[in-house]
């Protein structure tokens, strides 16, 4: 029974389709194009990423320490891992939808437990080789090539993800739990998610400090005091480096101990939290009903909000900009000086560091894609929508209003309190603002165009939209194009006319691109509108 549910399982999370997020056959078009784009992101990270850890590993090889690279890449196995873990885990083990039709079925819960973990691991462990490739690549080219060394490499990956992957389950499920209690409960799991993502956030910006050119080489007391703390990270140097049979069996014998202690110790609790997350918590109220007029864009856009409260996958992608940005701007009230201690590098190269403000607010609102997803998450339930006596524009501007006020209220608090820490001239601060208008305006314009073009009504849960569709993909990278044009742009008339004027132009520019977007977005949703069949 564990093969066949396994064989069930992957066939839903890893076919083409699944991973596409379209079907291939009657959308060449759109999946040739999220192919491309997969390969360039993956491409770019991993040059990148890559990059750096080949400098870190030729650094470290002069000075004879390149087996501190196999901690390097255990600890950031291990991070991305528990990132996964925190995401995933709650949708895989405790509050999965298939809950209700597995239960009544004569399969032992145990079995169940292991068959989902197992496919949430095997999806945790591709995401960390493929991370962990350019780290071993470097490892083995500056330290030299060996063979058996490699076969020992290849075992010991294995068993990264498993540890993080059973101690953060089970905080995630302690987390279930308790938001299972309350009423909002998808917004205070949201909240302590957050927390918890912060949180190693925070430890993993503490491992750097000021100095060297390679802030990876900054990490590197940390990594020897944790390898030396943590022995799954000593059997793992001792088998790759050493090629020491004895710490490879370790480091596989202690793994699958703590797997399959995992899987009997909470396969009673996970059973108890699926049955409590299928509860409805309700709370009396005596209030009067009051009927409150507003605008229909006000109301749809109220709706787009219930809509992203209520599904934490479009919280976690698309609100994750917004939050980071927000974060970071409040902690330079109480690390103002170690911000200015980062920004003189930019300075001494002739970057003012209101342009590197700027890069960051305009990073984060890329990340708010909202629009370009919205209208797909409707689903086969759009002929509601469509049924009301309400133009398909006015639908289309409520869900622009939402992304605005999702990222742009945010950047505008955040540029007032950088100000406030870097003493930002008023004429400077004005510009900035409507520059940031102007990006906002632009991302969330382009963003309806791309999911009108390209929308996917039929998904069997929200992950598939907000993550694995065209609309996704695109609304990220379109919104990079623009900014990259920008950049370039005033790259070229800086020199001319200077900050001021030129964010002024780009703002003109970029309020012009809006307008003929928003253009194109009344003309399609219209087509659109009337082209749907239910």
């Amino acid at each position: 029974m564990y093969k066949t549910l396994m064989k069930i399982f992957f066939k839903e999370n890893f076919s083409l389709r699944r991973i596409l997020g379209t079907d291939i056959k009657h959308h060449k078009g759109k999946a040739i194009l999220i192919i491309a784009l997969l390969i360039y992101g993956l491409g770019a990270f991993l040059f990148t990423f890559g990059l750096m850890f080949f400098d870190l590993a030729g650094t470290l090889n002069q000075i004879g320490l390149i087996n501190t690279l196999l901690i390097y890449g255990f600890i950031y196995g291990t991070m991305l891992s528990i990132m996964f873990v925190l995401f995933r885990a709650n949708g895989y083990l405790f509050n999965y939808k298939d809950y209700e039709i597995l239960e009544p079925l004569p399969i032992k819960n145990n079995t169940v437990l292991a068959a989902k973990t197992t496919v949430m691991l095997t999806f945790i462990l591709a995401s960390v080789l493929v991370v962990l490739a350019p780290i071993m690549f470097s490892y083995y080219y500056h330290g030299g090539f060996d063979f058996l060394s490699f076969i020992f490499m290849l075992f010991a990956l294995i068993t990264i993800p498993i540890i993080p992957t059973v101690v953060f389950s089970f905080i995630s499920m302690l987390i279930a739990r308790l938001t299972s209690r309350f009423r909002k409960n998808n917004i205070v799991y949201i909240i302590l998610l957050f927390a918890v993502f912060l949180g190693l956030m925070y430890l993993s910006i503490s491992m750097n400090s000021m100095g060297d050119i390679n802030p990876l080489l900054n990490q590197r007391e940390f990594m020897e005091k944790l390898g030396g703390v943590y022995p799954p990270i000593k059997w793992f140097v001792e088998a790759v480096a050493d090629k020491n049979f004895i710490s490879l069996l370790l480091l596989i014998v202690s793994n699958i101990a703590v797997f399959a202690g995992f899987i009997f110790a909470v396969r009673k609790l996970v059973r108890a939290t699926n049955q409590r997350g299928l509860t409805k918590v309700v709370r009396k109220n005596n209030k009067k009903a009051v009927s409150k007029k507003r605008s229909v864009i006000a109301t749809i856009a109220a709706k787009e909000s219930r809509t992203f409260f209520n599904t934490p996958i479009y919280v976690f992608n698309v609100g994750f900009g917004p939050v980071i940005l927000l974060v970071l701007s409040v902690a330079s009230l109480f690390f103002g000086e170690q911000i200015e201690e980062y920004l003189t590098t930019f300075i001494s190269f002739g970057i003012d560091f209101e342009i590197v403000i700027l890069i960051l607010i305009g990073f984060t609102l890329s990340m708010t894609y909202s629009t370009a997803v919205s209208l797909s998450l409707e689903g086969k339930n759009l002929w509601m929508i469509k049924s009301l006596p309400i133009k398909a524009s006015t639908v289309m501007h409520g869900k622009m209003l939402f992304n605005i006020l999702l990222g742009l209220p945010i950047a505008i608090l955040a540029l007032l309190l950088f100000t406030f820490t870097l003493e930002i001239t008023m004429i400077r601060l004005l510009i900035m603002i409507v520059f940031v208008t102007s990006i906002s305006l632009v991302v969330t314009t382009i963003g309806s165009i791309i999911n009108l073009y390209m929308p996917k009504f039929e998904f069997r849960n929200p992950a598939e939209v907000v993550k694995q569709s065209a609309g996704a993909f695109l609304g990220m990278f379109s919104t990079w194009l623009i900014l990259f044009g920008d950049g370039f742009l005033f790259y070229k008339i800086y020199e001319g006319i200077g900050f001021e004027w030129g964010f002024v132009i780009l703002s003109c520019i970029n309020l012009i691109l809006a307008s003929v977007f928003l253009f194109i977005v009344n003309k399609k949703a219209e087509s659109l509108f009337i082209k749907f069949e239910v």
